[in-house]
């Protein structure tokens, strides 16, 4: 038991560690990459054969999912700029985008906060990625139930996507409708240029500007504290911080407005109630359908 837990720990370490050695590497850190690097990570475990049965099929889809989201824009070009304005008008009063600029962003004098920000926004896959992979070594259930829900949140996001294409802060600007709003993350990663060029199929994808509402820069991170809770107690707590850092983040660098993360925690939600809800009808549907076949064969 000792033995596991701190195996854990190292790998809690490891994956820090990579994450951050593939942002100073100019690495885009996406989800082929991060599961080689997790790859590399299993070879000293030993259980490569059981990792890859169960998670080249997940990767796959997740995949799937980005290819189609770059798409996405594509399919409908109608873009939705005001809305998601005058929606955080309302909230607040202000746009927290372009006041959390105002108060501590410096042009051409880059904080500290601005590289944690640009460390807290490419958690994004980083993060969920590492907290499957712990499930999976912990309890190959939890993470079959992890992956589910995480490919359904993904996939519902894809399709509004498509129905409702919306501009983040930093574009909003762009077109003229936002005042002072930088893209910080641009800015960052001017200084970090590739010093590895390390293949990746997402060099065939192209990004979608447009892929807002709902925010899964929001919503992963809140899929990862429910479960966590969920699965280990008043110790999952302990992803609060990751994720109020995130959504801290996101807001800031001109990625999403607040209510992208609003509407990405509802999404969460839906999504766990509806695969709760359909794990927990199914086997007894299934159940009556198999004795109403039985009858009608006798």
């Amino acid at each position: 038991m000792v033995y596991h837990k701190v195996s854990i720990g190292f790998f809690i370490l490891y994956i820090l560690a990579m994450t951050a050695l593939m942002i100073w590497l100019g690495l885009g850190i996406t989800p082929d990459r991060y599961v080689l690097m997790l790859t590399l990570g299993i070879l000293f475990i030993g259980r490569l054969r059981k990792f890859l049965l169960d998670w080249l099929p997940f990767l796959f889809i997740l995949i799937s999912y980005d290819f189609l989201r770059s798409l996405a824009d594509h399919l409908n070009n109608r873009v939705h700029y005001m809305e998601l304005i005058r929606a955080d008008q309302w909230l607040f009063g202000v746009i927290p985008t372009v006041f959390l600029q105002e108060k501590f962003y410096q042009t051409g004098r880059l904080q500290w906060y601005d590289f944690l920000s640009v460390f807290f926004y490419f958690l994004h896959f980083a993060l969920p990625l590492a907290f499957g992979f712990i499930l999976w070594l912990k309890n190959r259930l939890y993470f079959k139930k992890f992956a589910v829900n995480l490919l359904v949140l993904s996939y519902a996001a894809f399709f509004t996507y498509v129905i409702f294409p919306a501009s983040p802060p930093w574009l909003s600007n762009r077109m003229g409708l936002l005042p002072d709003v930088t893209k910080i993350l641009d800015v960052i990663l001017k200084l970090f240029p590739q010093r590895l060029d390390l293949p990746t199929i997402y060099n065939n994808f192209d990004p979608n500007p447009v892929a807002a509402v709902p925010s899964l820069h929001a919503a992963y991170p809140f899929l990862v504290l429910i479960l966590s809770c969920k699965f280990f107690g008043k110790k999952g707590l302990l992803f609060i911080p990751y994720v109020l850092g995130v959504w801290f983040s996101i807001v800031y660098l001109g990625e999403h407005y607040v209510i992208d993360i609003i509407l990405g925690v509802v999404y969460t939600v839906a999504t766990l109630l509806v695969t709760g809800f359909i794990h927990y009808h199914l086997p007894r549907f299934v159940r009556l359908k198999s004795l109403a076949v039985a009858k009608l064969l006798h």
